[in-house]
């Protein structure tokens, strides 16, 4: 018999100080956010009328776009409720999650303007001053927000969720641990533990059930083998009289997975550990911005090329370009195009690296090197499809076959395309890997650029690879 005593109160007092409450948070950041992109609407009106014709123009119209595109932007997003505190701790906050929905906003902005015939009446460059503006006021809100909220929950002032934990002993200490820390916004307020066995679930928590009501419980995790169905089915029946969320805490093999889900295939359900590093919309944003953005360097950057392409054909003998053997994603071959740099071609199961003093560098080689000239031919690929702007850097399959036995999950940094730069690069791992703990470094940046992909993260390795020193740096 389970026992009707199992439970136990673990609250601990608040000191007096001023909290406030999540409904009230969210509330509050609804109503600022709309404020500001009001703000960001009169401000970019104003100022460009007052540019180009002297006057501020009509304040009331600018009022009135803003308050409908606060109005375009906030909803849907208060439909998901995103608004809530643990939405800003999450990610869903953030800037690429926030870019993606403000397009949204002013696309439909846009269409309610064409079935009304209203959009002749605005300034286009003032809407595009307004649709910037406005995107980096809301990007900047989210971010100060997500700072300001983890402040106030490290000291104390955000109300926290107050939490039932019912399970076995051991699994409910080990779960307490995890849940209150100062960040997390979750309090343990009490505790079910559970016997061996019962003939009447609902009959032994009962005293449990009315100590949770009592405490004002939001979240009830269930602590327990996944294999024990019938007696999970039995306490989430007992604990559905209480208007809570119910949780099966994800404990062994499950718990290894921070993103694991429910899956529907069909009328089947199923429990979804991993997903693709990029999702259906993430891979067509990010092939778009690669074949735009390579088409265009490859049409202004193509004087360059030739320059260089003579200088290497006036300094050595050899083709202009390098072709190599390279894995990309899913270990899919390719011919990797480099400007030749060296007097060698080498491409087979042996691929001596380049080093510092390297005899077979050519004169113009270094300077290409030295300057990261040499990837330009890189376009091509991204422009093919063989690589992206940014990821992970394509090693020769010589280097590939050797770490891949030595370095836990080194393939698993080809589940994306690789890149002409990348998080790697940027933080100064360029160069040779002589050594494995310094491919094991360049892994550990590879996957955490997978890990964290976003658009945004993407613009910032691109730029910091043209102005940060540290993507020149190891250069040979």
């Amino acid at each position: 018999m389970y026992s009707t005593n199992s439970w136990r109160d673990s609250a601990r007092r608040r000191d007096r100080k001023w909290v406030f409450g999540r409904v009230a948070f969210a509330s509050a950041v609804v109503v600022f956010e709309a404020l500001l992109i009001i703000a960001a609407a009169l401000a970019t009106g104003m100022a460009y009328h007052r540019w180009f014709y002297g006057h501020v123009g009509d304040i009331g119209t600018y009022a009135i776009i803003g308050a409908l595109t606060a109005l375009l932007y906030s909803v849907p997003i208060v439909g998901r409720e995103e608004y809530n505190l643990q939405d800003f701790l999450d990610g869903k906050r953030a800037p690429a999650r926030t870019f993606v929905k403000w397009n949204y906003a002013i696309l439909f902005l846009a269409v309610i303007g064409m079935m009304t015939k209203t959009t002749g009446d605005y300034s286009r460059a003032w809407l595009i001053a307004f649709y910037v503006l406005g995107l980096l006021v809301v990007i900047a809100l989210d971010t100060i927000v997500a700072r300001l909220l983890t402040a106030a929950m490290a000291g104390g002032r955000v109300k926290s969720r107050r939490v039932m934990l019912v399970g076995a002993s051991s699994d409910i200490e080990g779960m307490t641990k995890a849940i209150q820390f100062p960040k997390g916004g979750f309090r343990v307020v009490a505790t079910a533990v559970l016997p061996e066995t019962t003939s009447n679930v609902a009959e032994a928590l009962s005293g449990a059930i009315d100590h949770a009501r009592a405490l004002g419980v939001e979240d009830v995790v269930i602590l327990t083998d996944w294999s024990r169905g019938e007696l999970i089915e039995d306490v989430v029946d007992a604990f559905t009289v209480l208007p809570v969320a119910i949780h099966l805490g994800a404990s062994g093999m499950v718990g290894r997975f921070s993103d694991a889900r429910i899956s529907h295939f069909g009328q089947a359900s199923a429990l979804s550990l991993t997903a693709p590093p990029l999702g259906l919309l993430q891979s067509a944003a990010k092939r778009t911005i690669d074949l735009v953005l390579a088409s265009l360097a490859v049409l202004l950057l193509a004087p360059v090329f030739a320059g260089i392409a003579w200088l290497i054909t006036r300094d050595s003998k050899g083709p202009v370009f390098f072709r190599q053997r390279r894995r990309g994603y899913n270990l899919v071959e390719f011919r990797i195009w480099k400007f030749r740099t060296m007097t060698t071609l080498d491409d087979g199961d042996v691929v001596r690296q380049a080093s510092a003093g390297d005899d077979r560098v050519t004169r113009i080689g270094a300077v290409l090197r030295r300057y990261n000239l040499d990837e330009l031919p890189q376009l091509l690929n991204v422009i093919t499809g063989e690589m992206s702007l940014v990821g992970p850097r394509p090693h020769a399959v010589a280097h590939d076959r050797l770490f891949e036995t030595r370095i836990a999950k080194y393939r698993r940094r080809l589940n994306v395309r690789p890149g002409i730069t990348g998080w790697d690069q940027i933080n100064g791992l360029r160069g040779p890997t002589e050594t494995e703990d310094a491919m094991r470094r360049r892994v550990e940046h590879d996957l955490y650029y997978i890990d964290n992909w976003s658009i945004a993260l993407d613009f910032y390795i691109l730029a910091a690879t043209v102005l940060s020193r540290k993507a020149f740096k190891n250069a040979l």
